[in-house]
């Protein structure tokens, strides 16, 4: 079998980016006996190296263009002009991107769906965003055989929102936290706390935008200040600004405004952190969550959409519109010491269910079936 995968969204740095990258690179490691083609473009950017080193597998060819992403999206989801086999040569299976749905000759096109923001909640997306998305979604329910969805609570949004879909053209397969989350060495701890002038924090984790709830999370962090006067806990905000109104105004020493972290130090910050505090208002995974709970640190996070199916028992589930939750959730994770224990055993158990390994192998049977 012949296997497209569109990786182009590799070097964006965002959760797609991470599950692209993370699902090639495990493919080709189970995967010895078909053959992979992967189709990469992009105007400015170059092909990444994390996957040009995947060409050291006798069974991996890389096709790289320098069409930008607007081109190829204008060609493929309007015009429906130039099959992805005029790119890559003959394919039994393309598995296209969450932006571009390319036509094909014969191959059987398959897709992941990571949300369904642009769809449930269009007002925290930009309005270019949703109507790609729109018109990509248009396309994949005409033309793929398949959707994965990367949790049950995506698949069930995915098939209300579009009832005519077959439910058996869907399956939920998780996304994973990388290896190195569960190999992590605690002496870097301190390191990274030197690093970025940290103490003891509470960690936030995400592109800042809207749905993410950062004014909620920091006014409750201040509430929970002005309760615990004596407390030496800060708040450390980590990633790049996306859209929206940002949090730059929140002028105090104890919120540590980070922006974009290398993915070399996130491990140790996850690690060395009091708590992850995520009640993201949407998420289709929470990639967040898992990373956390790999290297043993409670979560904090959204009673709503896929976070609390992801984080099970592991985590304290609020909800994300309470300042009121979030500050007590805070309070229990710092005094209570029997629950912090708690949590963390059952993240051990809960970490357990995802790995990119069991992620390829699912992928690569839907491939098989298809």
């Amino acid at each position: 079998m012949i296997i497209g995968i569109d990786v182009s969204a590799v070097p964006y740095g965002t959760g797609v980016s991470n599950y692209t990258l993370n699902l090639v690179r495990h493919l080709v490691k189970i995967d010895h006996s078909n053959q992979y083609k992967f189709f990469f473009s992009s105007r400015r950017l170059k092909l990444p190296r994390e996957i040009q080193k995947l060409t050291k597998h006798q069974n991996v060819k890389i096709y790289s263009f320098h069409y930008p992403l607007k081109l190829l999206e204008f060609i493929w989801n309007r015009l429906r002009i130039f099959p992805i086999e005029y790119f890559i040569g003959q394919c039994d299976v393309f598995h296209t991107s969450d932006w571009t749905q390319p036509p094909t000759r014969k191959a059987k096109s398959i897709t992941t769906v990571h949300d369904l923001v642009p769809f449930l909640f269009p007002q925290w997306s930009d309005p270019k965003i949703v109507s790609v998305h729109r018109r990509k979604m248009r396309l994949a329910l005409k033309f793929c055989r398949h959707f994965i969805c990367v949790s049950q609570k995506t698949r069930n949004d995915l098939l209300k929102t579009f009832p005519k879909l077959e439910p058996d053209r869907t399956s939920v397969i998780y996304e994973a936290a990388e290896d190195k989350y569960g190999k992590f060495n605690d002496n870097k701890k301190t390191i990274i706390q030197k690093q970025y002038g940290l103490n003891k924090y509470f960690l936030v984790q995400g592109t800042r935008e809207p749905r993410k709830n950062l004014k909620r999370i920091i006014e409750a962090f201040i509430k929970y200040k002005n309760k615990n006067p004596k407390s030496k806990y800060e708040l450390a905000i980590t990633g790049k600004y996306g859209w929206g109104e940002d949090i730059s105004s929140f002028k105090r020493p104890d919120i540590k405004i980070l922006g974009y972290i290398p993915e070399r130090n996130m491990v140790a910050l996850h690690a060395a952190a009091v708590c992850l505090v995520y009640p993201s208002l949407y998420e289709g995974f929470g990639l967040p969550v898992v990373k956390s709970l790999k290297v043993k640190v409670p979560v904090i996070t959204s009673v709503n959409s896929a976070m609390a199916e992801i984080a099970g028992s592991a985590a304290l589930t609020v909800n994300p519109e309470s300042v009121d939750e979030i500050t007590l959730a805070l309070e229990k994770i710092t005094r209570d010491s029997s629950l912090r224990y708690r949590l963390i055993q059952s993240s051990r158990r809960v970490a357990s269910k995802y790995s990119w390994d069991k992620t390829a192998k699912l992928t690569l049977a839907v491939y098989q079936t298809l």
